[in-house]
């Protein structure tokens, strides 16, 4: 157990504790943010029948508190954690029902020796575990799971199929056979007659029960939600702030804000320092600093600083991952001056603003033969076209990595019977298809978005990147009222006459002024394409030179010469396809070649032959 809680001391180090009996043993760290002397975990009931550790925060835990003091409960602290104790003993194992927050939670009922473990909503925070022979092992981070010794280290070749695709690994899965991801919105129970199952607690409801004629009453309830969504987050005992890219969603946060902060709003940016011309998010965040007073600070990173920490970020996040990664380099700026930062995250996956978003209406106008408009796409009528003749789940991957047919061209023959039993095309049709049948086109794709991309890719990096540093990210787009209210918007509402998120705009236009409502999205995203084939060419060459694929032996050495050759001419389209085969190759090389396998290929591992027939999944529900 040291040695666990030790890998994760990032996420805690102002405190830790245990707690020990014959059938469990629970350990946490602390980062110390509520009631900082008196929140010490774990905590305990009144007559220590019942033990929690917790990851998170109980944003309502203030109302919650005087809810639970009413009926009669004690407390002996002012955490949030105790709210967990009392709320089990209230509503039993529905209390999650209860919590506004964000939260990994473990719950010790000595009374009829059970443990559960719950994971929040939306998954803002991660829950990884692993069921070995009726026994439990769990953890925030992926790597202390792995600590415990009958935990193995064989690739999950389904997980490694659709990284290639989706350029994150899902959950369920992890990288690693041996260890799963608990989905946002489930329970663990487990005793130890009985062991693991996983169910439910929570369902995102997708029915639409809005028309276009509700557009002014959804703004004021969209306004009032959020409004309370960041008056609930700037809850702390230490230091807050928030991040601000110049964006609707980051300035329409800070701005609110500003208006329930008693000080000036503390507002980070990151810049770059040798980037292209359009990247200006710099610029627009002074704009909006400057208009709301705030204590801005701005972070500035360059090729040489990606190029040199690379391969730390990859540590930290544990197994593959080619999405953003610059929350690295920021987090650890920002964390010289706040503990918490609140940040925009969640609003482009409940309101419609991604690539593949835009899509939607043009596509859905080809299959129904009418007028298709192509304002977003003017110039590429060819491309919306030629994904025409694909379902939802399968164009989607065009803003991936590599389509199906396009991971099959990048493997070798061992590669491919390794990895294409798993097409990740089934995997994302099963999650579109749990969609309410009657929901339009954009909320269907919107579902599947935050049931994969907003967990996996957006949360993870979020939680991952920012807890490396000790700090932690509360996103208040992602309040659960606020994220079904999204969830029952029509899509017509979402993405209309051209503008991307037109009902948040609506509301955003209270707060920015309207060249912040008209600039194009950026975010903070690492120009790439720019830094690839300049400061870091030399790295892309070096990285998958064939010598260094044939450790693995899973890609075409050939097709990846050509992809690489064709990238450096200027084919801008193949920058993701480049990082993600970029990333696996660190990683692979840090986690399994070079510390298991001394360069030894896997695909020509016995060991790996034989496990490729015993890949057993844990049932999900």
């Amino acid at each position: 157990m040291p040695r666990m809680m030790d890998l994760i001391r990032h996420r805690g180090p102002d405190d830790d504790g245990e707690h020990h009996d014959r059938e469990v043993h629970l350990g946490m760290v602390r980062l110390s943010i509520i009631d900082l002397s008196g929140g010490h975990q774990p905590i305990a009931n009144e007559d220590e029948t019942i033990h929690v550790v917790f990851n998170g925060e109980i944003f309502n835990y203030v109302e919650l508190k005087a809810e639970l003091e009413a009926k009669g409960h004690q407390f002996k602290t002012n955490s949030d954690t105790e709210t967990i104790v009392h709320a089990y003993e209230e509503y039993g194992v529905s209390f999650a029902n209860k919590l506004n927050g964000m939260f990994a939670i473990a719950i010790w009922d000595t009374r009829d020796q059970t443990l559960l473990v719950y994971r929040d909503r939306y998954g803002v925070k991660p829950l990884f575990y692993s069921a070995l022979n009726g026994s439990l092992i769990f953890g925030s981070e992926i790597k202390t799971v792995r600590a415990h010794p009958a935990v193995g280290r064989e690739l999950d070749f389904e997980a490694l199929s659709h990284y290639l695709s989706l350029r994150n690994v899902p959950a369920p899965f992890t990288i690693f056979r041996d260890v799963r991801a608990l989905l946002p919105g489930q329970m663990l129970t487990w005793k130890s007659d009985r062991g693991v199952q996983v169910s439910r607690w929570y369902e995102l409801p997708t029915a639409i029960k809005f028309s276009d004629d509700d557009e002014d009453v959804l703004v004021e309830r969209i306004d009032e939600l959020l409004r309370d969504a960041v008056r609930l987050r700037l809850r702390s005992d230490v230091k807050y702030g928030a991040y601000l890219s110049g964006g609707i969603d980051s300035s329409t946060v800070v701005a609110i804000t500003n208006e329930y902060s008693p000080s000036p709003v503390k507002t980070f940016t990151l810049a770059f320092a040798d980037s292209p011309e359009h990247k200006r998010d710099a610029h627009y965040a002074r704009m909006i600093a400057d208009r709301y007073s705030t204590e801005h600070h701005e972070c500035v990173m360059s090729s040489s600083d990606l190029q040199a920490e690379l391969p730390i970020v990859i540590r930290h996040l544990d197994q593959p991952f080619a999405g953003v990664t610059s929350s690295y380099w920021l987090s650890r700026f920002m964390k010289r001056y706040v503990t918490v930062a609140l940040s925009g995250d969640g609003a482009d996956d409940m309101f419609g603003s991604y690539g593949h978003h835009r899509l939607v209406w043009p596509l859905a106008q080809m299959r129904d033969s009418r007028e298709v408009d192509l304002s977003f796409f003017k110039g590429r009528e060819d491309f919306v076209r030629s994904l025409a003749p694909y379902p939802p789940w399968e164009w989607r991957l065009a803003y991936g990595a590599f389509m199906e047919h396009e991971k099959e061209q990048l493997l070798t023959p061992a590669g491919r019977e390794l990895l294409m039993p798993y097409a990740t095309t089934d995997f994302l049709k099963q999650i579109y298809e749990r969609c309410d049948p009657r929901a339009d086109d954009l909320n269907k794709m919107l579902h599947l978005d935050i049931n994969t991309l907003l967990p996996n890719e957006i949360l993870y990096f979020n939680d991952m990147l920012s807890m490396a540093h000790s700090m932690e990210v509360r996103t208040p787009f992602l309040d659960y009222r606020l994220a079904e209210l999204a969830c029952s918007i029509p899509g017509s509402l979402k993405i209309r006459d051209g503008k991307l998120k037109y009902i948040l705009r609506k509301v955003a236009a209270r707060y920015v002024p309207q060249e912040i409502l008209d600039r194009p999205k950026e975010g903070f995203v690492l120009p790439k394409n720019t830094w690839l084939r300049a400061g870091l060419s030399g790295l892309v060459d070096e990285v998958l030179a064939p010598d260094r694929l044939s450790l693995h032996g899973f890609f075409n050495r050939d097709y990846v010469s050509a992809l690489v050759s064709n990238f450096m001419k200027g084919d801008d389209p193949l920058t993701f396809r480049v990082w993600t085969l970029i990333i696996f190759q660190l990683w692979y090389e840090d986690y399994l070649s070079l510390a298991d396998t001394a360069h030894t290929s896997y695909i020509d591992s016995r060991e790996f032959a034989v496990l490729r027939d015993s890949n057993a999944q844990p049932t999900v529900a």
